[in-house]
């Protein structure tokens, strides 16, 4: 279980498939007015550079549907404030939810795959 803490709240992050299809359309790309899915195979590269946009689309589509979601740019960079400083990098906490990923069935092949890339 990977968490952070805003506003004295423990936040959980989540990789369901509702989170999963937020995080699709949230890294996916636009051509020509036409929003296109596939984004989550940005994710975990964005993850493992410690791209601190990837980090907060992320923590936004994990926390959706939690008692406490993180919606605002500024509960974003409380959670990723916490998180560097739990972790001591964005690279490293990348890497822990990547693991946290390896972990659950809806994710396992999308990590494995990066993994032999």
């Amino acid at each position: 279980m990977v968490s952070v803490l805003v506003d004295n709240n423990e936040v959980v992050l989540h990789f369901g498939l509702g989170e999963l299809m937020a995080l699709d359309r949230d890294l996916g790309f636009e051509v020509k007015k036409v929003k296109l899915g596939s984004g989550l195979g940005f994710l975990v590269p964005k993850l493992e550079e410690g791209d601190v946009v990837g980090l907060a689309i992320m923590l936004k589509a994990a926390t959706s549907r939690q008692p406490y979601p993180l919606k605002t740019e500024a509960q974003l960079e409380s959670a990723l404030v916490y998180a560097h400083e739990t972790y001591g990098s964005f690279e490293a906490f990348g890497k822990v939810v990547i693991e946290e990923m390896g972990k659950h069935v809806l994710t396992q092949d999308l990590i494995k795959k990066h993994q032999k890339d």
